[in-house]
């Protein structure tokens, strides 16, 4: 590959390969807190934990396979993360990591096959985005659950929400970040330009979705979604 393409590819595998590590320990520092009496539960996360060892590994290899090695792990990127164990309820992790987080994800996978170089490179995301999806349907599930049992908790869950959005806003998109989209979606660092104009598209449908789910699990986020693309995204 181009040298430039190579190393934005290489960037964007360390920096998945962080959110990786952080979508495996949430569910996994959860699981010894988790009742027996919801083994269903406990099974399903365990195998979460595995689903993200199998991501950050295939990703990892990606960033080492081609001679490019692995990018810059971000200061502000980690301590992004991080907040996701700053929580105090098992409904406030399912709404930060998997509604919130892993939603995020998932579009980004789904999205793969615009940035991806090659059929190896488009099967990582598609078979990535494919487990991603059952993650993001478990924690609607749990949520909507919850929410029609209990619709007091409504408000727990979105002062989750709300975190999870500041902080996303506070940190904003380091260059470690940013340009390896613009410069995979542009094709190139001469045409970061168009890889900007896609990159717009692609936040917007990030929200889009996330409040679509929202919507799905009852609750209405869009007038008190932070994100600036929610003002004129239309739930259907």
């Amino acid at each position: 590959l181009p040298k430039d393409i190579e190393h934005a590819m290489c960037q964007l595998a360390t920096f998945f390969t962080e959110v990786e590590f952080i979508a495996g320990d949430v569910p996994g520092a959860w699981l010894g807190q988790v009742n027996n009496t919801y083994h269903e539960t406990k099974l399903f996360m365990a195998t979460q934990v595995m689903d993200e060892a199998r991501h950050l590994e295939v990703f990892r290899k990606r960033a080492l396979a081609n001679g490019g090695g692995l990018g810059k792990c971000s200061r502000e990127v980690e301590e992004g993360l991080k907040y996701i164990f700053d929580i105090g309820s098992f409904p406030q992790m399912l709404a930060r990591l998997h509604l919130f987080g892993e939603g995020r994800v998932l579009t980004l996978f789904r999205m793969g096959e615009m940035m991806a170089q090659n059929e190896a490179e488009k099967a990582i995301f598609r078979l990535c985005a494919q487990d991603e999806s059952r993650h993001v349907a478990f924690g609607c599930l749990q949520l909507r659950q919850l929410i029609a049992e209990d619709p007091d908790r409504i408000d727990e869950i979105h002062d989750a929400l709300d975190s999870a959005e500041e902080r996303t806003i506070e940190l904003g998109a380091t260059p470690e970040q940013l340009e390896p989209f613009l410069i995979l979606l542009g094709g190139g660092e001469k045409h970061m330009d168009i890889g900007m104009e896609k990159f717009g598209i692609l936040r917007r449908k990030i929200v889009q979705e996330y409040l679509q789910r929202c919507h799905s699990i009852g609750i209405d986020r869009q007038e008190r979604c932070k994100l600036k693309e929610a003002a004129d995204i239309n739930i259907i």
